[in-house]
C-alpha cells in the first residue's frame, strides 16, 4: 500500500467513525434493526445490520457523486427558459460582432432551436458512450470524466459573453449535454454497484431526483431578479461548475465499485480491500456479500457465449440481443426510456405559463407557480424512494401511465374550453399538477431504477446506455416537432402523449416482470429472467 493510500485510509477511518455513531442512531429509531444479509441458514450475521449497510463512505459517495453530476444536468435542461430573449439577442449581436451581418427572424428561431437542441445531441452521443467508458477505465475514473466535461462547459459558459462567440455557447452546450448523456447512465449503474439490499432503494432513484432537485435550483436562479437577467446570464449558465468542483474535492476518496475490481477486473485483494473500505467492516465480517460476488461473476461468465470471453466489457449488442431472456428485458427498457418524453412532461411544462396566466395570475406570479409545480416535481420524486421500499414496480407503473393519460386528456380539454367559463383556467392548473403528481410516480424515475433490477451486471451498462440514448432521441425529436404540431394541431397535440403513454401502459402491462424483492438478502434480481 502507498503512502498516499495509507493517508486516505487513515483520514477516511476518522470520518467513519465520526459519521458512522450519527447515521447509526437515527436509521433505526423504533429500535427494530431489520437484516438485509442472511447465511445459508436463513440466519442474521451479527456482524452486519442494516445501519451498517450506511457506511460514512457510501453516504458521502452519494452525496458528492449527485451533486457533481445529474444536479448539473438538470440544472442545464431547462436554464435557458427564463433568460431566453436575453440569449436570444445575444446571438444575434455576436452574429453581428463576428460577421457584420444581422440574421432575420427565421434564421434566428434556427439559431436558437440549435442552441438548445445541442444540449439533447451532446446527451444522446454521452448516453451511448457512458456503457462503454465506463467498462474500459473504471466507474470512478468516468466520474472524473463528468466532472471535468461540466468543469471546461463552465468556462466556455462563463467566457462566451466576453469573447461575444455565440460558437463558444454553442461549445458549452455540447460539451454540457455529453456529460448529462454521461451522468443519466452512469450514476444508476455506479450506485447498483455500491448499494446493498437495504440502500438499494435510496441509491437507486438518486438520479432522478438530482436531475430534478437541478432543475429546480436553475428555475429558482434564473428568474429575473435574480440571475436571468442582461447582466448575469453568463454566470447563471456557468454555475454548473459549483456542484462539479464540490464534487471534485472528494473525488480521490470515493470508491471504486468493488463489483467492477471482481467481476470485470477480476482484481480479488483489491476489491475486498475496497469492500471492506465501503462498509467500515474488516474482510472476515463480509462473508455473504463476498459469496454473492463470486456467485455473480460465475452468473456472468455462464450468461456470455462460450468463445472465450469472460468479462462484462466484452458483451455486444449483438451478444445481448442473441440472448433470449436478455430480450424482452431490454425492449422494456428502451420502452420506458421513450414513455418517459412520450408522456408529454416537456410539452406541458411549455403551456404551463399560458395556463397560470389565464388563470388570472400576473407573469410574477405565474413564474411563482411554476415554481410550485417544480417544487411538487421534487418532493413527488423523493416520494418514490419511500413507495419503491414498499409497493411493487409494475402497479407504480400502471397507476403512473393511467394517471398520465387521464389528465392529459383532461387538461386538453381544459384548455380548448379555458375562455368560456371562469373557473375553468382552475381546473387546468388542478390538471397540470396532478399530471406531474402521476409523472412522477413511475414514468419520471423508474426508467433509470428498473433497468438495475431487469438487466444483469453483465450487459447492464450497455442497455443503460441504450436506454438513456432514446430518452434523449426522442427528447430532441420532439422539441424538434412540437412546435408545428402544436401550430397545426392546437391542443390536439395532447392526444398524441395520451394515445402514447396508454400505449406504454398496455405493454408494460403485459411484458414488464415484477421485480420487487423485499431488502433481506444480496439476491440478484437479475434472477428473475426465465
Amino acid at each position: 500500500m502507498s503512502v498516499s493510500d495509507s493517508r486516505r485510509d487513515r483520514v477516511w477511518g476518522s470520518v467513519d467513525r465520526a459519521i458512522n455513531g450519527v447515521v447509526r442512531s437515527h436509521l433505526d429509531s423504533d429500535g427494530v434493526q431489520e437484516p438485509f444479509l442472511t447465511d445459508s441458514d436463513g440466519k442474521r450475521p451479527t456482524s452486519i445490520d442494516q445501519n451498517e449497510s450506511w457506511s460514512s463512505l457510501l453516504i458521502v459517495t452519494a452525496a458528492a457523486t449527485t451533486v457533481g453530476t445529474v444536479i448539473p444536468a438538470g440544472y442545464n435542461i431547462g436554464i435557458l427558459n427564463s433568460p431566453q430573449q436575453i440569449i436570444v439577442d445575444f446571438c444575434n449581436a455576436s452574429i453581428l460582432h463576428n460577421y457584420g451581418t444581422v440574421i432575420e427572424e427565421t434564421p434566428l428561431e434556427l439559431l436558437w432551436a440549435f442552441v438548445v437542441s445541442i444540449f439533447l445531441i451532446g446527451g444522446g452521443l454521452g448516453a451511448f458512450i457512458a456503457g462503454s467508458i465506463a467498462n474500459r477505465i473504471g466507474r470512478k475514473n468516468t466520474l472524473l470524466v463528468i466532472i471535468s466535461l461540466n468543469v471546461i462547459a463552465a468556462i466556455f459558459y462563463g467566457t462566451c459573453g466576453l469573447a461575444k462567440s455565440v460558437e463558444m455557447l454553442l461549445i458549452a452546450r455540447l460539451i454540457v449535454g455529453i456529460g448529462a448523456g454521461l451522468s443519466t447512465t452512469f450514476v444508476p449503474l455506479y450506485f447498483s454497484e455500491l448499494s446493498t439490499p437495504a440502500t438499494q432503494n435510496v441509491l437507486g432513484l438518486l438520479c432522478p431526483v438530482g436531475i430534478n432537485v437541478g432543475l429546480f435550483i436553475g428555475q429558482v436562479l434564473s428568474l429575473e431578479k435574480l440571475l436571468g437577467n442582461e447582466e448575469d446570464w453568463n454566470w447563471l449558465l456557468a454555475l454548473t461548475c459549483i456542484p462539479a468542483l464540490l464534487c471534485l474535492a472528494v473525488w480521490y476518496y470515493l470508491p471504486e465499485t468493488p463489483r467492477y475490481l471482481f467481476v470485470i477486473q477480476q482484481k480479488t485483494d483489491t476489491a475486498f480491500k475496497e469492500l471492506s473500505r465501503l462498509r467500515g467492516l474488516p474482510i472476515d465480517k463480509l462473508g455473504p456479500e463476498i459469496e454473492e460476488l463470486r456467485r455473480e461473476a460465475t452468473r456472468v461468465t455462464a450468461e456470455i457465449p462460450s468463445d472465450g470471453m469472460n468479462s462484462q466489457s466484452n458483451w455486444t449488442w449483438k451478444t445481448i440481443w442473441a440472448n433470449k431472456n436478455l430480450r424482452w428485458p431490454v425492449i422494456c427498457v428502451m420502452v420506458m426510456h421513450f414513455g418517459n418524453q412520450i408522456s408529454g412532461i416537456n410539452a406541458v411544462l411549455y403551456y404551463s405559463t399560458d395556463i397560470f396566466l389565464s388563470a388570472g395570475l400576473d407573469r410574477q406570479q405565474a413564474e411563482l407557480a411554476i415554481l410550485g409545480a417544480g417544487f411538487i416535481n421534487v418532493v413527488m420524486t423523493a416520494s418514490v424512494v419511500f413507495l419503491t421500499a414498499r409497493f411493487c414496480r409494475r402497479p407504480l407503473m400502471m397507476i403512473s401511465t393511467s394517471g398520465i393519460s387521464i389528465f392529459l386528456t383532461i387538461l386538453a380539454i381544459c384548455i380548448y374550453f379555458i375562455s368560456k367559463a371562469t373557473w375553468i383556467p382552475y381546473c387546468c392548473i388542478a390538471a397540470l399538477l396532478l399530471f406531474v403528481v402521476f409523472f412522477d410516480l413511475g414514468v419520471g424515475p423508474l426508467p433509470f431504477f428498473l433497468p438495475t433490477e431487469l438487466i444483469p451486471a453483465g450487459p447492464r451498462p450497455l442497455v443503460m446506455s441504450l436506454g438513456c440514448l432514446v430518452n434523449f432521441a426522442t427528447n430532441f425529436v420532439i422539441g424538434m416537432t412540437f412546435p408545428s404540431l402544436q401550430s397545426l394541431m392546437g391542443v390536439y397535440v395532447f392526444a398524441i402523449f395520451a394515445v402514447g403513454t396508454f400505449a406504454q401502459a398496455v405493454f408494460l402491462f403485459f411484458k414488464l416482470p415484477e421485480t420487487f424483492r423485499p431488502p433481506r438478502s444480496f439476491s440478484s434480481a437479475a434472477t428473475i429472467l426465465h
